[in-house]
């Protein structure tokens, strides 16, 4: 089943946008960015990985950083598929105060069991 999430950003600061739940995986294949702002803002999106189950977000994976987008200008990605696995987080931040809302759209599936040492480095 697809799900929408999304999170306007008026202030600087990471902010989860979405955590995969225990259980589950996410096909996450939508990503849209607006600046609403009157001026250009610098924006970042990355994926926030526990790879080893401690609770420590060490890993992470950039989709944009630090990418400048114009006042009243928008950025979507559709034309792939990132897979998600339990406790992975998508994070946004941006470097001014402004008024950017990040909508990410994934499929989130249930699986039932999890693969021993698969995520590991």
């Amino acid at each position: 089943m697809l799900f929408s999430k999304h999170k306007t950003l008026t202030a600087t600061g990471p902010t989860t946008v979405f955590e995969v739940p225990n259980g589950y995986v996410a096909h996450w294949n939508l990503l849209f960015i607006s600046n609403h702002g009157g001026s250009t803002n610098s924006v970042t999106v990355y994926v926030d990985n526990d790879t080893d189950g401690d609770g420590t977000y060490t890993t992470q994976f950039y989709v944009f950083d630090g990418t400048q987008l114009q006042a009243k200008e928008n950025i979507q990605i559709s034309d792939g598929v990132f897979v998600l696995h339990p406790t992975d987080r998508i994070r946004v931040d941006t470097t001014s105060a402004g008024d950017v809302t990040f909508l990410v759209t994934f499929d989130l599936l249930y699986t039932g069991f999890d693969f021993t040492n698969f995520n590991t480095n």
